[in-house]
């Protein structure tokens, strides 16, 4: 199990890295909403910020800190969401139905895809890819969807571009790449079923895309001996 590494307090720079992009993030998409802009395209902006955190996450020798820093914003996100929801109006809290809580569910599903992924299998590309599908396929998808039907509905031209993203990601990140392919369709299957506007209304895309793909993707490596 590979979790700290003797580079952990060395690594403190790129803590700062993140936790600065972050915070960015929330505070840009708090600005747009301010301006009018609707609440399911300003937190896109969460998306994009943090994709850019979990690829930065490559540069760790370990996943003591992704998983560390996954928790604890997810906690604090919880923490606004329950006491002071206008702080993270940009990406959910009084921005969006109390019962959603899509944005804690972003960075607290990365918990244990990096602990199973990183920490026990020592894959932590196919963890970071599956995380990046949510965070910028479906943050793609549903901005894509915003300009061509105006609102937050699932729709083909979204989920093309989603696809499209997924691909990118996986030719990128995941080996052999005709696993990354079909695990792209996979994600992209998910977000439709999943979600406010899916099928399964009751479960959130943002956990259930990262966590149902890596379960494909490790299955898959795992039956053609790629782990």
């Amino acid at each position: 199990m590979h979790f700290l590494s003797e580079s952990f307090l060395s690594e403190m720079p790129l803590v700062f890295v993140i936790t600065g992009v972050v915070l960015i993030g929330l505070w840009i998409s708090n600005v747009v909403y301010d301006r009018g802009i609707p609440q399911y395209i300003s937190r896109k902006i969460g998306h994009g910020a943090g994709g850019i955190a979990f690829l930065i996450c490559i540069f760790f020798s370990s996943s003591g800190w992704p998983v560390i820093l996954s928790a604890a914003f997810g906690t604090l996100l919880l923490t606004a969401r329950l006491l002071k929801p206008d702080i993270i109006r940009g990406v959910g809290g009084s921005g969006r139905n109390a019962g959603v809580m899509a944005e804690v569910w972003f960075p607290w599903v990365a918990v244990p895809v990096f602990l199973i992924s990183w920490s026990w299998l020592d894959q932590p590309l196919p963890a970071i890819a599956c995380l990046l599908f949510m965070a910028w396929g479906d943050g793609i998808t549903g901005i894509v969807r915003s300009q061509v039907y105006k609102q937050p509905v699932k729709g083909l031209w979204g989920s093309l571009a989603m696809l499209c993203v997924c691909i990118i990601i996986s030719a990128k990140l995941i080996k052999p790449f005709w696993i990354g392919i079909i695990v792209s369709f996979a994600a992209v299957a998910v977000e439709w079923a999943f979600g406010d506007n899916g099928i399964f209304k009751w479960a959130d895309d943002n956990w259930a895309i990262p966590a149902i793909s890596l379960s494909i993707l490790l299955g898959l490596m795992a039956l053609t001996g790629n782990i």
